[in-house]
């Protein structure tokens, strides 16, 4: 969640369009621009929009995320049987150690979780071992769709050092409508600038993120 109001970045879109007064583009167009311009963030990085929850474990190893998410990120710790109680860390795993080392991994139960594991095929889902009996829940970070904003009063949903990239977003696209004024060149320029931003936050987060540690399954056991 961001700080600043949607106001902030559509005046500075205007101020840059040359037009203060709404003119050529009604607020509410620049509004909607803005909005698509959220999503696009998104698409290309569903960590920019995250929560981290106390998650309720269904019924045996299979679980999903909230009905609000797109991805699974991480399952972080044990939190008890009524979800405010901080355990033990969770490590994650490939399905494939689990699968060699016990078949039937996914009946066992045990006192607490010990380890998680995603498949990038299916986002919204991933599976925990053991599956504590009885009520159990988990610290679980997972991507979610960003809240809609309703007005240039609301905050920004995602984080405020997007402010730049969404700036060039709705400038590229009021641009695109003067496609016969010659606008084109223009809108595909702050276009690119978008995506070359995106791709720089994304390659400074991974080159800075920190790095799991290596998983001895049998021994953490």
């Amino acid at each position: 969640m961001g700080t600043i109001a949607a106001s902030v970045i559509l005046n500075r879109a205007a101020k840059t369009l040359l037009d203060e007064t709404g003119v050529t583009w009604q607020p509410s167009e620049l509004l909607d621009y803005l909005r698509a311009g959220i999503n696009a963030v998104f698409l290309f990085k569903q960590d920019c929009s995250t929560r981290n929850v106390p998650h309720a474990l269904a019924a045996g190893s299979k679980q999903a995320i909230p009905q609000d998410g797109t991805q699974a990120l991480d399952v972080v710790r044990n939190l008890g049987p009524a979800g405010a109680t901080p355990g033990a860390a969770i490590r994650q795993v490939e399905r494939e150690t689990l699968d060699r080392d016990d078949p039937n991994w996914h009946t066992a139960t045990g006192p607490q979780v010990l380890h998680v594991t995603f498949d990038k095929r299916d986002p919204r889902t991933f599976y925990v071992y053991p599956r504590p009996p009885g009520a159990w829940s988990v610290e679980l970070v997972y991507a979610a769709h960003p809240q809609r904003i309703e007005s240039a009063s609301d905050v920004l949903p995602i984080d405020d050092l997007y402010e730049t990239p969404l700036h060039a977003y709705v400038v590229a696209y009021a641009y695109f409508k003067n496609a016969k004024r010659g606008d084109v060149a223009k809108s595909q320029a702050y276009l690119g600038m978008f995506t070359q931003m995106i791709g720089a936050k994304s390659a400074a987060q991974f080159q800075f993120a920190p790095l799991p540690s290596p998983v001895d399954s049998q021994k953490d056991r």
